[in-house]
């Protein structure tokens, strides 16, 4: 009984994941919700979620226990105290509490409501301790208990398969759904009414964005982004981060990660091309790379080294797949240059099914049996698009379907088809 479990967790790692680590503080905080207690700053009720907190730590040890065995173990661990990492990570672990203090420092100068600096003693669900005590329980509760299961699990998992932005969105989703049950118990939740739902909603996409950036940035140290989630809760979760400061924080932490998203979606993109494009196709790219790739019907992103700088690009297209072939008609081909790099590389990734599959690329610029084949093909599904081209039939309009292919671009990409060793 017991291996079949563990057959399971090993098949199903992720998702093991997920389910224990939200049962596991879900398991502590429902028995709280309905016994109807409220936890405070300095937990003056004498109430605390804090412990429920660790839930994803401990899924985390769990799963890994189980699916890599000591060695997994050791490697997971090890990254608890990766502490040797550039400093300029450092500097963005601390980044939250210096956007406080620096907000703080302005709002005092200019006669605003600034809150008392000793009211960073008072966090949600704990009791005020002597400040290296606080700053321990922060860490290990709050800062390890969810970064070493999001970040140091979670993350690493899904980048396996998805670009850190689609990562950073499941992991929001599922982060989201692990904080429900928190809502009706902490005092700080339980003001904003409905409200914390978008701001809740907001905010955890904002933080998986930079969590993720540096989860990646500091070669995976749990012990970075423990660090930024220590410091950013203490300008949040704490008696002087309510108010306009903890809103100023809220907000710049949202610019912060709208920053890094737009760094990742374009990344893939060629430089040479207008920014708005580049934004655009790489936001389609993320989606459909996505587990909400499988509901956008003919569409699919081909993955494909530039001729000149040879780095790795993508790109979205329209196409038509059948038989073990993917066929494309390039809009606008003067305008666009990923026709021309694959010209050049013909070995290129095709997703399909959630998955790349290589494939060996052929370009058409001009009539020629193959050429007319193809389009043909690519007609036969998109008879909008043959009348455009002024063919009325694919099967019996010969003349018409060459002038076509004479006048376009089209490429068929043959799958399943390795690059030549």
């Amino acid at each position: 009984m017991v291996e079949a479990v563990f057959e399971r967790v090993r098949r199903h790692p992720l998702v093991s994941y997920v389910v224990l680590a939200w049962g596991l503080s879900w398991a502590y905080w429902i028995p709280m919700l309905l016994r109807g207690e409220v936890v405070t700053p300095g937990a003056t009720t004498g109430a605390s979620h804090v412990p429920g907190l660790a839930g994803p730590m401990i899924a985390a040890l769990i799963v890994t226990s189980i699916v890599g065995g000591r060695s997994g173990l050791r490697e997971y661990l090890a990254r608890f105290i990766q502490w040797r990492v550039p400093l300029l990570w450092y500097g963005f672990a601390v980044l939250p509490i210096l956007i406080f203090l620096v907000v703080v420092s302005l709002l005092a100068v200019s006669g605003g409501p600034a809150p008392d600096l000793a009211d960073l003693g008072e966090f949600s669900g704990l009791p005020e301790l002597a400040w290296p005590l606080l700053i321990l329980a922060v860490l290990v509760l709050n800062g390890y208990g969810e970064e070493a299961g999001w970040r140091g699990f979670l993350v690493p998992g899904l980048l396996k398969r998805h670009g850190p932005f689609t990562t950073s969105m499941i992991v929001a989703a599922v982060w989201f759904a692990w904080h429900v049950p928190s809502f009706p118990v902490i005092e700080g939740y339980r003001i904003a009414g409905l409200g914390i739902v978008p701001m809740m909603g907001i905010g955890l996409i904002a933080g998986a964005m930079i969590l993720t950036w540096l989860y990646v940035g500091s070669g995976g140290s749990i012990w970075i982004v423990a660090l930024w989630h220590l410091t950013y809760n203490f300008a949040s979760a704490t008696s002087a981060g309510r108010g306009a400061v903890g809103m100023i924080v809220y907000m710049a932490i949202i610019v912060w990660a709208l920053a890094v998203a737009i760094e990742w979606l374009v990344a893939d993109e060629p430089r040479s091309r207008p920014f708005a494009a580049r934004l655009r196709d790489g936001f389609l790219i993320a989606v459909l790379r996505s587990p909400l790739g499988s509901r956008v019907r003919g569409m699919t992103v081909i993955t494909f080294r530039a001729r000149r700088s040879g780095r790795t690009l993508r790109t979205p297209v329209e196409c038509v797949h059948e038989a073990g072939q993917l066929f494309v008609l390039v809009g606008h081909p003067d305008a666009k240059q990923w026709w021309r790099n694959v010209r050049e590389n013909p070995d290129v990734l095709v997703e399909v099914d959630g998955r790349d599959v290589a494939g060996r690329a052929i370009v058409h610029t001009g009539a020629d049996e193959t050429a007319e084949r193809d389009l043909g093909v690519y007609l036969t599904h998109r008879p909008r698009v043959a009348r455009m081209l002024g063919v009325a039939s694919t099967a019996s309009d010969r003349v018409a379907l060459a002038s076509a292919a004479a006048r376009t671009v089209s490429v068929r990409i043959d799958l399943g088809v390795a690059a030549p060793g």
